[in-house]
């Protein structure tokens, strides 16, 4: 019987967001229902609406940047597993993206994994197989 997984994934690019619907969708074992964000704001309106099983969140979105749109996540639903997604890597974040060191450090301690872009088929499934059989 094949698991179903509800998921929200955040980018402000489509191009991203296709790409984790193709990857998951890949995944023959897993059902992923996945709904789809482009901005911090439309996201919450989905995370206050909805039930997810789990988050994919981008840390550069327009309006909210993806270190206090996680933390507000958390605040509602701490129990949701968010997975962090960047451009840049872990080490070079709050520099490029002009975020604070202590914060970006807090999100990552708290955060179920970090997906760096681009990133392949293989180390989304992973990533998210992994994550989904401790958590769900």
């Amino acid at each position: 019987m094949n698991k179903k997984i509800k998921m929200l994934a955040v980018d402000s690019e489509e191009i991203i967001l296709k790409s984790i619907s193709r990857a998951l969708k890949s995944d023959k074992s897993t059902e992923f229902i996945i709904t789809t964000s482009t901005t911090s704001l439309d996201a919450l309106k989905q995370i206050r609406e909805n039930t997810f099983d789990l988050i994919i969140l981008d840390l550069a979105l327009p309006g909210m940047n993806g270190i206090e749109i996680f933390r507000r996540i958390k605040n509602i639903y701490p129990e949701i597993p968010i997975i962090i997604m960047s451009g840049f890597s872990f080490s070079g974040i709050h520099y490029n993206l002009g975020m604070d060191e202590i914060a970006v450090n807090e999100t990552f301690s708290k955060a179920a994994g970090f997906l760096l872009k681009p990133f392949t088929t293989d180390e989304i499934n992973t990533l998210v197989k992994n994550i989904v059989s401790k958590d769900i």
